[in-house]
């Protein structure tokens, strides 16, 4: 099935919903296209809101080793503190994205998420006990659900063209934020305690709720009806990859503070080592978008897997036969590029394969429920390092990323072609 074709099929069906005449070169409902001082805008500011958005999407590694150590949790409870994060946003996702289309409530879900997020962290401060610990974490789920829908439906809005090349500049934003987690985190947690940290990690959330409701606006587009209407075969597989992808990323980043832990290394300094893969998102998220709009999504959607795994075993190899911590370092800095190219290219995948106007329930399902599946690699992963060792974990990853690639070569091409 051809992405180019589904994606104007929808546009003229959800135009034909509101009587509005479907355009291919531009998203139906839209009383003009938007001007480009707005549009650049909206991109810095959507930016500035994903640093703020996945800096608090890497919040919980930082802090595993302590609170391991606090509340006296093998790996295998530990990593349920993330999965249960993970599993409440992945599973929302796709519903809230469909209400914000059809309710028009993108900026409003925003805010509150971000909220969500500084009351989280208070919480998390605040806590004495793991069960509230994992309230907490559920409550961070919830946060964490109401972005990155809202946000591509917005960049979909303003960018008619060269959407791989906006995506790219907003996955800076993720960069951002996972690098500056781990350090930002770790020396806190390191100078003050992990729950006077907790506490103080509120502030970014605060900042990024003055930046939406100030800066941004309400794309003029509504959804079509129908929760379900727009999710196709080629939606579901694209869904099926990514969540693959995010299951072996976040298996592997989840566990990395930890591991260099192990290592006898305190948590600054585990979490100054674990940064360093996250600086590769800053190169390669613009370029995985830019490059996606001149070779093909897919095509990159496949080099990316491919270089996981193989930068995954380069891993292993420096770690139990090299025994070197710089060659370690420098792999999972390969492995944060060859990951980083691919959410700017999901993102658009997901709105050109959408039907009716429904790009944020489109990235909800992709992205969300693809979280949802990538939600139970970090809990498997503690479970096979209690039983087995990290080696092993990192192994089964790489495998995991090797299917990824091999289901993503029947994804659609812009021709059509599988």
């Amino acid at each position: 099935m051809e992405v180019s074709t589904l994606a104007t099929e929808g546009r003229a069906h959800a135009a034909r919903e509101r009587g509005h005449p479907g355009a291919p070169g531009g998203l139906p409902g839209e009383v003009a296209r938007a001007p480009r001082w707005s549009a650049r805008r909206t991109l810095s500011l959507l930016t500035a809101c994903h640093t703020v958005n996945d800096f608090y999407g890497l919040a919980m590694p930082p802090l595993l080793p302590a609170l391991i150590a606090a509340f006296s949790l093998s790996y295998t409870q530990a990593g349920v503190v993330p999965f249960v994060a993970t599993l409440v946003s992945a599973v929302l996702q796709p519903t809230l994205g469909y209400v914000a289309d059809r309710r028009r409530w993108r900026r409003r879900l925003m805010i509150l998420g971000f909220l969500g997020f500084a009351l989280a962290m208070v919480w998390i401060g605040a806590t004495s006990s793991y069960a509230t610990l994992l309230i907490a974490a559920g409550l961070f789920g919830l946060s964490a659900s109401t972005y990155h829908p809202q946000s591509a439906t917005m960049l979909a809005h303003f960018f008619q063209e060269r959407r791989g090349w906006a995506q790219g500049i907003h996955g800076i934003g993720n960069g951002l934020g996972f690098l500056l987690a781990p350090l930002v985190i770790g020396y806190l947690a390191q100078q003050l305690g992990w729950q006077r940290a907790a506490t103080l990690l509120a502030i970014p959330g605060l900042v990024a709720v003055a930046m939406v409701a100030i800066g941004l606006q309400e794309p003029a587009v509504q959804g079509g009806r129908g929760l379900f209407a727009g999710i196709t075969r080629p939606l579901l597989l694209l869904m099926v990859v990514n969540g693959l992808a995010l299951g072996v990323t976040s298996g592997y980043l989840t566990w990395l503070p930890s591991f260099y832990h192990s290592l006898g290394q305190n948590l600054f300094v585990a979490g100054l080592l674990t940064a360093v893969m996250s600086t590769a998102a800053l190169i390669a998220q613009p370029i995985g978008g830019t490059f996606s709009d001149r070779l093909g999504r897919r095509n990159i959607v496949v080099a990316s897997l491919i270089g996981v795994a193989g930068f995954l075993m380069l891993f292993l190899f420096a770690a139990y036969v090299l025994h070197s911590v710089p060659a370690m370092v420098l792999c999972s800095l390969l492995i944060g590029f060859s990951s980083s190219l691919m959410p700017p290219v999901m993102m658009v995948y997901a709105s050109e394969i959408a039907a009716g106007e429904r790009t944020g329930t489109a990235v909800g399902v992709v992205w969300g429920l693809g979280t949802a599946i990538g939600s139970f690699a970090p809990l498997l992963a503690g479970r096979l390092i209690d039983l087995a060792g990290f080696a092993t974990a990192d192994a089964v990853l790489a495998a995991g990323a090797l299917i990824a690639a091999i289901l993503a070569l029947g994804l659609p091409t812009r021709d059509g072609r599988r």
